[in-house]
């Protein structure tokens, strides 16, 4: 009798053991990368998985570009390059109001030699502090100061947001282990809503129309497209987009307005100007770049399903490689490219 009563305990132990290790794949699923998660709240978010986007494309396998003098002295003392070493890359996009300049925070995940950007940093840094045993970098910028915080042997917090407290606070969330649905709002929100395998995607909140002015009297929020082609987009309202990697790329945006009149408008509005921009494209003489732009343009289809408006397009595999060909200016360029060219 004891020793069914302990079998079964074991049993139960057992039971309780894989349901717990399957809850957590599952929750894993459904969170969102690490590095989105340890952003702060944003008005846009941005991720790219560069290390899978490399090997779709076999960029790693290509000689380095010519580099920019101030990056290739960057990549010389730290012997990381963002074309090999950068694996992943969030980005938090803070939206300036009024004079106030747009800031970024970023999470670079990716191949580090922590000595030596640690003496590289401390030899370009005006000061350096210590938050819960990470130090923090400020590196003086321009008019403002980047904040560097090594948070792991794989993971770098950079910060150009005046407030300090943006990087405490991702150092705060990095010392929290296995929280899977943390992150800014956005994210918590629509991450469910990517498309599984997603290599690039992002989130954002576009703001209600601004205020009429003599220069601009129907200002709407836009989009520029492939050619330089700017689109009215619906004001208050978020978009979700997405890139997957299939037999070709499929790009994929979801505007989620603030009613179904809204994303039937901008349904309509969209196709017509697709239409007008059709017809003008037959009519001109092809140039170099036309062959991807005129690829793009033709795949484009745009829905409305309820108050969500959707805008799916197939992107060429070239895509792919002109994304990765300078992955150091996309992954830091809201910080004008501070790591790579700090000023003494």
């Amino acid at each position: 009798m004891k020793t069914r009563r302990r079998l079964l305990i074991i049993a139960l132990c057992v039971l309780a053991f894989v349901a717990a290790v399957v809850s957590v794949v599952l929750l894993r699923k459904e969170a969102a990368p690490e590095a989105a998660r340890l952003l702060p709240e944003a008005d846009a978010v941005v991720y790219i998985d560069f290390a899978t986007v490399r090997s779709l494309t076999s960029f790693d396998q290509q000689p380095l570009p010519q580099l920019a003098p101030g990056y290739e002295q960057f990549v010389k003392e730290t012997g990381f390059s963002f074309e090999r070493d950068l694996d992943e890359a969030a980005m938090a996009i803070h939206r300036g109001h009024g004079h106030a300049a747009t800031r970024y925070t970023e999470i670079l995940i990716g191949h580090y030699d922590q000595g030596k950007l640690g003496q590289y940093l401390r030899q370009h840094a005006r000061n350096v502090e210590t938050y819960r045993n990470v130090e923090v970098f400020s590196v003086p910028v321009e008019d403002r100061t980047l904040r560097i915080a090594m948070l792991a042997i794989d993971t770098v917090a950079i910060s150009n947001v005046d407030d300090s407290s943006i990087v405490h606070g991702i150092i705060d969330r990095f010392k929290k282990v296995a929280l899977p649905f943390g992150g800014p709002t956005l994210v918590q929100v629509y991450y469910p809503k990517i498309p599984l395998g997603s290599l690039l995607w992002s989130v954002a909140h576009i703001p209600a129309q601004a205020s009429p002015t003599a220069k601009n009297p129907h200002p709407q929020p836009s989009f520029t497209l492939p050619g330089g082609v700017d689109v009215g987009l619906p004001g208050e309202s978020d978009v979700v987009v997405s890139l997957r990697m299939l037999t070709t790329i499929h790009a994929r945006a979801d505007f989620y307005t603030q009613s179904n009149d809204a994303a039937r408008n901008f349904a309509e509005q969209s196709n017509a100007f697709l239409t007008l921009f059709h017809s003008l494209q037959a009519n001109s003489t092809p140039s170099s770049g036309d062959a991807d732009t005129k690829a793009v343009f033709d795949s484009i289809k745009v829905t409305s399903k309820g108050d969500r408006a959707e805008v799916t397009a197939t992107i060429p595999p070239s895509f792919l490689t002109k994304l990765v060909r300078d992955p150091a200016s996309n992954a830091v360029q809201g910080s004008g490219g501070a790591v790579a060219q700090p000023q003494k």
